[in-house]
């Protein structure tokens, strides 16, 4: 797999709050946002704040699973082929599939995978960026 990082998604409390934050202390402007997600281009990266309740049903985690990653990185591919072909590999590999690959509600195709500590990553093709 080609070493890159093209998003970090944070789950946060107070969205406002946080975006505010990074508008008004850090100057950034603003990509893109909805009620519930608001999201920063940084040079190659993108970062993303998504409310905590809907972060953790991204993740398909249960709304009582307060112990799920604060975040996840991911990893954007070039196609749906690829993202499938990844996750076979992986998956022979013996990597954690938190989430096989499936559409994503904002247009994407991808799914979630946890490294050994239970970090997580997304792996998927996003045809907007």
């Amino acid at each position: 797999m080609k070493p890159q990082l093209n998003a970090i998604t944070i789950a946060v409390k107070d969205i406002v709050k946080l975006k505010l934050f990074y508008v008004e202390l850090f100057e950034w402007e603003i990509m893109d946002e909805s009620p519930d997600i608001v999201m920063f281009r940084l040079d190659h990266i993108i970062l993303t704040l998504y409310k905590k309740k809907d972060h953790a049903k991204y993740l398909d985690l249960q709304q009582g699973e307060y112990n799920h990653p604060k975040f996840y990185l991911t990893i954007n591919t070039d196609s749906h082929r690829q993202t499938d072909d990844l996750f076979a590999e992986l998956k022979v590999k013996g990597v954690n599939i938190i989430k096989e690959p499936q559409q994503f509600f904002w247009g994407g195709y991808g799914g979630i995978i946890a490294d050994p500590e239970d970090n997580y990553w997304e792996i998927c093709y996003n045809p907007v960026s």
